[in-house]
C-alpha cells in the first residue's frame, strides 16, 4: 500500500533524473571538440507502477504511476555510418599515400616545366646533328661528349633518387606497421576495461568512444573488418584482416615485417601466426612479388642457368706470322658471317619424295652444313657417290651413313642425326613428310649452309642477314676488322644490333695478333655463324682462326640461356633475373623468340638447378600500408624499368652504329670503338650508363665517318655515321620496334602524368566522400552546443518544478504530522 511519503520518493527519482540530465549535457559540452567523442543522452522511463496484477493485489481503482527512473546513459551512434566511414577511411589512406608518392616522383623527373631528361636527350641529339655537319670540328666533337655526359649523369641521378626514395618508403613501412601494432594493443587493452565495466553493470561510453576512434585510425592504415559484440555469438569485439583475426577481446595478433630476399631484403607485411616464405627453396630461386600479383601458388623448375655471356669467336689460327695488326696477310678469298639461331625445334618444309634426287648434269654433287645446339656443333656433308648411285652422309668425326635409295630422304637425315647426336638432338619424320629436329636439352638449334643450299631448300636454315667479307692480299687484321664493322647498316647489311657483331684485334700471350668477333647482345639467340666463300671454301676463315680445319667454329666464349618451367610452361632467358622470358610453345613452332610475361607482378632471380614453389598472398590489401608497398614496388620499379630500357637501348643502338664508323686524325683507321660503355643487361642500365673513358679522353675516336667498303674511312669530312647516330632519335627501336626514343620517353611522361592526375583526383574524391559520411555521422554523434543548452534549460525548469512539487509534499506531510488530531485538545 502506498503511504503518504511516496511523493517524496517520486520526487527524489525525478530530481536525480533531471540532475543527471544536466550533468550529461555539461559532459557533452565539455567534450564538444574532443576527437571521436559521441554525444550522450540519459534514457529515462516510467518506473514500475503500483501495483502488479496478482491475486492479493490491493483494491485500487487502477495502477498508480511511481515516477521516473534512469534506464541508461547511451551514446548516440549510427553503426552503419561507422562501418561505412571505416571502409572509406581505408580507401582514403590508400589514395592519399599514393598521391604523395607520385607527387614526390614528379619532383624527381621535373617534367615538363623543368630541365629534365627530355631536355638532356634533345641536347644530345642536337649535338650529334651538329657533328654530322662539321665532323672535323673539335668543338662539335667535344659538344657531343659533354652532352652525352650530361645525359648519363641525369639518368644516373634519376635512378639514384628513385632508389633512395624506395628505401625511404621501406623505412616508412616499418613505422606504419609499428603504429598499427600499437593501435591493436590499445584496442585490446580497452576491450579488457570495457568488459570489466560492463561486468559490474556500468556503461563505459567514453571507453567505447576511445575504442572506436582507435579502430578508425587503424582502418586508415589497413583494410580491416570489425565485428561488434552484438554480431558475434561469443560477445567479443573482433577486428580481422581478410579472415586473419587481429583483435578478439583481449587477444591480439600483430603485423610482422618480413624481409624478402628477392626484393633486396625489403619488407612484406604479414599477420602473426600466418607467416609464410615467398619461396620455399631459396637455393633455386628468389622472387620479388609486386602488389598487382594475384594470390596463388606457382611451381618452378629450373633446368639451366644463363651464362649471361656473349658469343665470341677467335683464335690465332695459322697466322703465326701476324706480328702486327697492320701487317698485310697475303690472303685472298672470302668468308661469310651471320648472327642468328633458330628455335628449340626445327621443322622442315614438306617433302613427299626425296630431298635430293640424283644430280643431273651440272647439278651440285656436294653439300655441307653446320648443325649446332648449345655447346654441340658438327659439320655434316652430303656427297653424291656416283659409283654406287646414292648420296653418302658424313661428318667431321668420321661418322657415315649411306642413303637407302638414290634420292636422299628425310629419313636418311633423321637416322644419321639420331645415330650420332642423340645426346644433343632428336630427329624424326612426321606423318606429313616433314623433318623435325628437336634439342634434347632445350637449347636453340642452329643450321647454316656452308656449301650449297641444302638446309635453305629444306626451310630449316637460320633466317638472318648473311654478310660476305672479301679479303685481298694487302688486307691487314685491322682492315678486315674494319670491313666487318663497316658492314653494319650498309646496303643489304644488318640494321639491328641483335643481328650483328663487333670485330676487333687482340693479342695472345705469345704476342700473336688475331681477329675476334663478339656478338653485341648476350644469349644463345645471337650465335655467330662463320661460313665460307660462295663455293663453300673455308680457307680464309680457317686462316683467320675463326674456324678449325674441320669447319667447327673456334668459340672463345659461348652463350647459354636459362631454361625454366613455370606452372608447366617452358621459358628461356638470356639473364638470370627477369620477369619476362621467351615462351617455348608449339604455336610458333617452338621458335622461343617472343618475350612473354612469366606471371603478372612476379620477378624471378635464378640461383641454382632444382624445384621450388612461389607463394603469392597479400595479407594487407588496402590502406596506407598497402599503398606504401605498391608505391615502393609496383610504381617505382616500373619507372626504373623504363629508365633502364631507355639507357640499355640507347647504349646498344649508339654503340652498334659507332662500332661501324671511323674516327679522325690518328684514329682515322680505327673502328669498333664503343661510344658508351657496353651494357650487357637491362636491369640497372640507367645507373650504369657512361661515356666510354677512351672516347671521353680523346674525341678523335668519335666515329663520325663511314667505311668505304675496303676497310678505310671516307675521310675526316664525312659525317655519315654521326648522322646515323642522330637519326636514332626518330628510329623506332623501342618497345619492340613500335616507338622511337622520344616517343618512348613521352609515353612514359604521359603515364606518369596520368598516374598523378588519377591519384590526385581519387584522393580528392575520397576526401569529399569521407567528409560527407563524417558529416552524416556528426549529425548523429556530434555535440550541438545550442541543443545541449536547450536541454540544460529544460532540465533546469523541470528540476525547479519538481522541487516545488517536493516542497508541496513536505507542506502536506507537515500538516499531517503536526496539525492533524489537534482539534479538541
Amino acid at each position: 500500500m502506498i503511504n503518504s511519503f511516496f511523493g517524496l520518493e517520486m520526487g527524489r527519482r525525478a530530481l536525480d533524473y533531471f540532475r543527471r540530465g544536466m550533468e550529461t549535457a555539461g559532459h557533452n559540452i565539455s567534450n564538444a571538440d574532443v576527437d571521436g567523442y559521441s554525444r550522450q543522452r540519459v534514457e529515462a522511463g516510467s518506473s514500475a507502477p503500483f501495483a502488479d496484477p496478482a491475486l492479493n493485489r490491493p483494491a485500487t481503482p487502477g495502477q498508480i504511476g511511481t515516477g521516473v527512473q534512469i534506464e541508461a546513459i547511451r551514446r548516440l551512434r549510427d553503426a552503419f555510418l561507422d562501418a561505412q566511414y571505416r571502409e572509406e577511411m581505408s580507401s582514403l589512406g590508400y589514395w592519399e599515400t599514393m598521391e604523395e608518392a607520385v607527387n614526390n616522383i614528379e619532383l624527381f623527373v621535373n617534367e615538363p616545366a623543368g630541365e629534365g631528361l627530355k631536355t638532356a636527350l634533345d641536347n644530345f641529339w642536337s649535338s650529334l646533328e651538329e657533328l654530322s655537319k662539321r665532323p672535323d670540328n673539335a668543338a662539335a666533337r667535344e659538344g657531343v661528349i659533354q652532352n652525352a655526359k650530361n645525359l648519363t649523369v641525369f639518368l644516373g641521378q634519376l635512378s639514384k633518387n628513385y632508389e633512395e626514395y624506395r628505401t625511404s618508403l621501406n623505412q616508412d613501412l616499418g613505422s606504419l606497421v609499428t603504429e598499427a601494432n600499437s593501435l591493436i594493443d590499445q584496442i585490446a587493452a580497452l576491450n579488457e576495461k570495457i568488459a570489466q565495466v560492463k561486468g559490474v553493470g556500468g556503461n563505459p561510453n567514453d571507453l567505447l568512444d576511445r575504442r572506436d576512434l582507435l579502430t578508425e585510425k587503424l582502418s586508415e592504415l589497413v583494410d580491416i573488418s570489425v565485428s561488434t559484440p552484438l554480431q558475434e555469438q561469443d560477445g567479443d569485439y573482433k577486428i580481422d584482416l581478410h579472415g586473419k583475426v587481429l583483435v578478439q577481446g583481449t587477444n591480439t595478433r600483430h603485423l610482422v615485417l618480413v624481409p624478402v630476399p628477392g626484393n633486396d631484403g625489403f619488407y612484406d607485411v604479414q599477420v602473426e601466426d600466418n607467416l609464410f616464405s615467398v619461396v620455399d627453396n631459396s637455393d633455386v630461386i628468389l622472387a620479388r612479388i609486386e602488389q598487382e600479383a594475384s594470390k596463388s601458388v606457382h611451381s618452378v623448375i629450373v633446368s639451366r642457368l644463363a651464362s649471361e655471356t656473349a658469343w665470341k669467336v677467335g683464335s690465332p689460327g695459322s697466322l703465326s706470322n701476324a706480328v702486327s695488326p697492320d701487317q698485310a696477310l697475303n690472303l685472298h678469298g672470302a668468308f661469310s658471317l651471320q648472327v642468328s639461331s633458330g628455335g628449340v625445334v626445327k621443322t622442315s618444309a614438306q617433302f613427299s619424295g626425296g630431298v635430293l634426287p640424283p644430280p643431273a648434269a651440272g647439278d651440285p654433287q656436294q653439300y655441307s652444313f653446320r648443325l649446332a645446339s648449345g655447346g654441340f656443333e658438327s659439320v655434316i656433308s652430303v656427297v653424291w657417290n656416283a659409283s654406287a648411285s646414292r648420296w653418302d652422309i658424313s661428318d667431321i668425326s668420321g661418322n657415315t651413313l649411306q642413303a637407302a635409295a638414290p634420292s636422299l630422304s628425310l629419313q636418311d637425315l633423321s637416322d644419321f642425326i639420331n645415330a650420332n647426336y642423340s645426346s644433343y638432338l632428336n630427329a624424326s619424320v612426321t606423318s606429313d613428310n616433314r623433318l623435325t629436329i628437336a634439342s634434347s636439352d632445350r637449347h636453340l638449334i642452329s643450321l647454316v649452309d656452308i656449301k650449297g643450299n641444302l638446309t635453305d631448300t629444306m626451310g630449316i636454315a637460320d633466317q638472318a642477314e648473311t654478310v660476305s667479307i672479301d679479303v685481298t692480299e694487302e688486307d691487314t687484321l685491322n682492315t678486315i676488322a674494319n670491313k666487318i664493322n663497316g658492314s653494319y647498316m650498309s646496303e643489304g647489311g644488318p640494321s639491328k644490333p641483335e643481328d650483328w657483331l663487333r670485330a676487333s684485334v687482340e693479342q695472345a700471350s705469345d704476342g700473336i695478333y688475331y681477329l675476334t668477333l663478339e656478338s653485341q647482345v648476350i644469349g644463345e639467340a645471337q650465335r655467330i655463324n662463320v661460313m665460307g666463300d660462295e663455293n663453300g671454301g673455308l680457307y680464309v676463315a680457317n686462316s683467320l682462326g675463326l674456324v678449325n680445319s674441320g669447319g667447327r667454329t673456334n668459340f672463345m666464349t659461348t652463350a647459354e640461356d636459362a631454361l625454366i618451367s613455370f606452372d608447366g610452361a617452358g621459358y628461356m632467358s638470356s639473364v638470370n633475373r627477369f620477369s619476362e622470358g621467351r615462351l617455348i610453345t608449339p604455336s610458333d613452332g617452338y621458335a622461343a623468340d617472343k618475350m612473354s610475361e612469366i606471371s603478372k607482378g612476379i620477378f624471378l632471380e635464378l640461383n641454382g638447378i632444382g624445384k621450388a614453389s612461389i607463394t603469392v598472398d597479400h595479407h594487407v590489401q588496402g590502406g596506407k600500408i598497402y599503398a606504401t608497398m605498391e608505391a615502393r614496388d609496383d610504381v617505382i620499379l616500373s619507372h626504373l624499368a623504363s629508365f633502364d630500357e631507355l639507357a640499355y637501348r640507347l647504349a646498344l643502338e649508339m654503340n652498334a652504329v659507332h662500332y661501324s664508323g671511323h674516327g679522325t686524325g690518328e684514329n682515322a683507321a680505327v673502328t669498333g670503338t664503343a661510344f658508351f660503355g657496353p651494357i650487357a643487361k637491362r636491369e640497372g642500365a640507367a645507373s650504369a650508363l657512361e661515356v666510354n673513358p677512351l672516347v671521353e679522353r680523346d674525341s678523335s675516336l668519335i666515329a663520325a665517318a663511314a667505311d668505304d667498303g675496303t676497310g678505310k674511312t671516307l675521310g675526316s669530312g664525312d659525317g655519315t655515321k654521326a648522322l646515323a647516330m642522330a637519326q636514332l632519335k626518330q628510329n623506332k627501336v623501342m618497345s619492340g620496334g613500335s616507338q622511337s626514343f622520344e616517343e618512348f620517353y613521352l609515353s612514359f611522361m604521359a603515364r606518369l602524368g596520368a598516374q598523378g592526375q588519377r591519384t590526385t583526383t581519387m584522393a580528392e574524391n575520397q576526401r569529399s566522400l569521407t567528409d560527407q559520411i563524417n558529416a552524416q555521422r556528426q549529425s548523429v554523434m556530434g555535440v550541438n552546443i545550442d541543443e545541449e543548452m536547450m536541454d540544460i534549460i529544460k532540465f533546469q525548469q523541470a528540476f525547479s518544478a519538481m522541487a516545488r512539487y517536493i516542497t508541496t509534499i513536505d507542506e502536506m506531510l507537515d500538516t499531517i504530522i503536526n496539525r492533524m488530531g489537534t482539534v479538541g485538545r
